[in-house]
């Protein structure tokens, strides 16, 4: 089955919404909540808690950016403080976290299309 894109989940999104609404906003839409999985794997106990490790992950990644550590704000000069494991684990979460919503998305049993 091919991916199935946002724009075609009817996913409505308010755009000048804090960012945790907004990056809660498509785990709900795949049933990736931890409020909202169905039974089966999905619900269980262990998977409800990494689920909701997933929303933290990438509200972390963005916070960490805006907090001056990214390079995408134009900062005056580079910033300090953070090594080269901050940026392996920073990347490492992204990945997961956009993996995860890219499988979900192109899983024919996922449990939004069950909904």
């Amino acid at each position: 089955m091919e991916a199935v894109s946002l724009g075609e989940l009817n996913i409505e999104v308010d755009k000048n919404a804090a960012l945790p609404a907004l990056i809660s906003t498509v785990p709900k839409a795949l049933k990736l909540d931890a409020g909202s999985a169905p039974d089966g794997p999905d619900g269980s106990r262990a998977v409800k808690k990494i689920l909701s490790g997933s929303v933290n992950i990438a509200v972390g990644v963005a916070e960490l950016r805006n907090q001056g550590f990214g390079s995408g704000h134009g900062q005056a000069s580079a910033p300090s403080g953070l090594g080269v494991r901050h940026a392996r684990l920073t990347l490492n979460a992204a990945v997961a976290w956009c993996e995860l919503i890219l499988d979900t998305l192109s899983d024919p049993t996922a449990p939004w299309r069950n909904a």
